[in-house]
């Protein structure tokens, strides 16, 4: 009898470890309080409930944990489970602790090694972690985990050739270790190695690791090998296989929008959003992209259908349903409902600032002002509020708006030389262009950007390996640094108060593209949200330009986005000379003016942020 009983208790806890494997949470916790009523402690059964209720009763599941280890406290698996509860609650001591304890009970246990890397790679401990990495993939080479935390700090260590090393190395032991696959992609792309990465993508992929992550990383991946049509095709399936996913939504129709593909960019988000009218993220997504594409009649009939299909009324459906009545002309309407989201949302810095930007598109700069305030009261480095607030003051004649915008200084023309092995600036920027010109793939401008008549390369320029990018890069740090050097002391000054007077160069790159204009191309008036300074630097100019006398090409501050109908001239205008380098406050209004030519006008752009 006694046989019979520790049978059927195992048959019972291998049961309902494998409900919790599958994710079958309920059937797990029915199946231990099934065993707990027949044997009431017993620690196994403790501990399976434990981990069947962790998410829905967080104080219950710690309660259930503890019992089971006071019961039975050499459990390695139980220890190395309640670490892991503990570490998503924040109490890392304790959790590593147990961990410890778990591996004096059994250092060959696995699962205890590598938890405890994972736990002091994130607290930074990193040759502590590795060595538990090691630990893991010597025990058990075939533990793809051991070789996927190996290769995470290698890269934050920042030697990615280890990192890639160690994914291959796990593969040779794992070949269908699907995460692995992919962590080798993402490892890959980061090294520029696109079509590598693109096959490692395919291949975990293939293996049925299949999340919206992937499609989207395999996309990027292949437009960077330069297959733009295979780029597509993997947003296609992405779709496809997620249609309730908006991000894939907003990346597939930005990208066919910029392949110049045939036939509607939002046809398929148009679909998804119907066959799901109670997600509220597609119905924003399309409304928004609408909007960008300047289809406004259609954005007002989706919201409208929005409505109509019984979507969830969200926030940020509320502003686009207010931001509708204002074009409509019902203003009254507009202002309340907006007033009342920022009362109903204070935390919606969204809400606040489309508020802001309507009280100067109707007219009412003194409230806008007050507006702004209260949203930098919150956050003191938000760009787009320093820039509707400047045009408050400028339109309330405040002389805080010379204070916050001095064209005369902050927009700051510097030259970026060639470097002393080149002959000329014009033999190198010649050389720039050819390694430019290689990545503007797309054939129309990209949905979400400001660019108009022209193309804008994909992510961040200064990670490509082309030796005449890095040494343009290094060249660029040295002029920029110079001239920060040079600026003035005011603590308080939302430009100026930023630099840092650190040694070092004080900052950093935080975006990094480049702009191919074509004739009658040019950007709308826009500002940088995520910089501190911005830039353009021009690699190649028109001769029409370059002649103009009519301003046409040239670069121009101070006039807020023209939808906003704010009649603010231009309040200082620049000529583009190849080799110059503007820089200038992010968040001040900036746009060009079209031209005509049959040469293109090539910049290269980025933003700045302070370090730390």
């Amino acid at each position: 009898m006694e046989v019979s009983a520790t049978m059927k208790r195992e048959t019972v806890l291998q049961r309902a470890a494998a409900a919790i494997q599958a994710g079958r949470l309920a059937d797990g916790a029915a199946l231990c309080r099934q065993l707990l009523a027949t044997e009431p402690g017993q620690p196994e059964g403790l501990h399976l409930l434990a981990m069947a209720t962790r998410a829905s009763d967080p104080q219950g599941a710690e309660a259930l944990f503890r019992e089971s280890l006071a019961r039975a406290p050499h459990q390695p698996a139980a220890l190395v489970n309640f670490a892991n509860f503990l570490r998503t609650s924040g109490r890392v001591a304790e959790a590593e602790s147990l961990l410890r304890r778990a591996i004096e009970l059994a250092p060959e246990f696995v699962p205890a090694w590598y938890n405890l890397g994972v736990q002091l790679r994130a607290a930074g401990r990193l040759d502590d972690a590795a060595r538990c990495a090691t630990r893991t993939t010597r025990l058990s080479p075939s533990y793809a985990a051991g070789w996927e935390l190996q290769a995470a700090i290698d890269q934050q260590r920042g030697d990615l050739t280890a990192a890639i090393a160690a994914c291959r190395t796990g593969l040779r032991h794992s070949p269908n270790a699907t995460r692995l696959h992919y962590s080798l992609g993402q490892l890959l792309r980061e090294d520029c190695a696109f079509e590598a990465a693109a096959e490692s993508y395919d291949r975990a992929l293939a293996l049925g690791f299949d999340t919206p992550d992937l499609h989207r990383n395999r996309s990027e991946a292949c437009l960077e090998a330069g297959d733009l049509d295979r780029a597509l095709a993997a947003l296609d399936r992405g779709v496809a296989r997620y249609p309730r996913d908006a991000r894939l939504h907003r990346l597939r129709a930005s990208l066919h929008q910029e392949s110049g593909a045939p036939g509607d960019s939002l046809e398929p988000l148009w679909r998804a959003a119907r066959t799901s009218p109670d997600e509220p993220a597609l119905w924003q997504t399309l409304v928004d992209l609408l909007g960008k594409l300047g289809r406004r009649d259609e954005a007002d009939a989706a919201l409208a259908e929005a409505r109509e299909r019984g979507c969830v009324q969200t926030p940020d459906l509320l502003l686009l349903e207010a931001l509708r009545s204002a074009r409509g002309g019902d203003v009254p309407k507009a202002t309340a409902s907006m007033a009342r989201l920022v009362g109903d949302h204070p935390q919606h810095t969204g809400i606040r600032l489309a508020f802001a930007e309507h009280l100067l598109t109707t007219g009412d700069p003194a409230r806008a002002e007050a507006v702004c305030a209260d949203a930098l009261d919150a956050n003191p480095l938000d760009q787009l509020a320093w820039a509707y607030r400047g045009t408050a003051w400028q339109l309330l004649d405040d002389p805080r708006a010379g204070w916050l915008l001095d064209y005369e200084r902050m927009v700051m023309p510097i030259r970026v030389d060639p470097p002393a092995d080149h002959t000329s600036g014009e033999a190198f920027y010649r050389e720039v262009l050819r390694a430019l010109e290689a990545l503007h793939r797309t054939h129309a401008h990209p949905i979400e950007q400001t660019v108009r008549g022209g193309t804008q390369t994909n992510g961040y320029l200064f990670r490509l390996k082309q030796p005449v990018l890095r040494v343009l890069e290094e060249q660029i740090r040295s002029a920029v640094a110079a001239a920060v050097a040079t600026f003035p002391d005011d603590a308080r000054h939302p430009f100026w108060g930023r630099r840092r007077r650190s040694s070092g160069a004080g900052f950093r790159f935080s975006g990094c593209w480049s702009v191919r204009l074509t004739s009658q191309g040019f950007h709308v008036n826009h500002i940088h949200p995520a910089g501190w300074i911005s830039s353009a630097l021009y690699v190649a100019v028109p001769d029409e330009v370059r002649d103009a006398g009519d301003r046409s090409g040239h670069i121009q501050f101070g006039v807020p986005p023209i939808e906003m109908g704010v009649a603010v001239p231009p309040q200082r205008i620049v000529a583009p000379r190849v080799g110059q380098l503007l820089l200038f406050p992010s968040y001040m209004w900036h746009g060009t003016v079209p031209f005509t030519s049959p040469q293109p006008r090539v910049t290269v752009a980025f933003d700045l942020v302070p370090h730390g």
